[in-house]
């Protein structure tokens, strides 16, 4: 994916009012074309479907030991947000790369943050 589809995709997990087929589909594939990560699109794919637990799974596998968090309150309101961050280090923030995606659920969150980082990628930071 080149940078302007990330940023595309990146925008369309934040606006999503849910995680559903489109967005596994566009995750999967996101997450397969990670250099070295190893991760097939079927695999990935059934991976986010599993739910947050299976999304953090393959996430892990993509950026193994990196940093990451969610911020949210919990509420039975459908308008909340989920921040996640996903960066190399848990110390001080001189990551030159720091995954961030604010949705609202935790999936699409983490989603929009590993597209925020390969849209960093893609511009050059490393």
């Amino acid at each position: 994916m080149d940078e302007a589809a990330l940023k595309a995709l990146h925008e369309s997990f934040e606006a999503a009012e849910s995680f559903d087929t489109d967005q596994a589909e566009a995750g999967a594939a996101m997450l397969a074309g990670i250099d070295g990560s190893g991760i097939e699109v079927a695999d990935a794919q059934a991976m986010l479907a599993e739910g947050v637990d299976g999304a953090l799974a393959v996430t892990g596998q993509a950026f193994p030991g990196w940093a990451l968090s969610f911020d949210g309150h919990a509420s039975t309101q459908k308008n909340t947000i989920w921040r996640c961050t996903l960066k190399e280090t848990r110390g001080q923030d001189d990551d030159q790369i720091v995954g961030i995606g604010n949705a609202r659920s935790m999936r699409l969150a983490l989603m929009a943050a590993v597209a925020h980082i390969q849209m960093m990628r893609k511009a050059g930071y490393r």
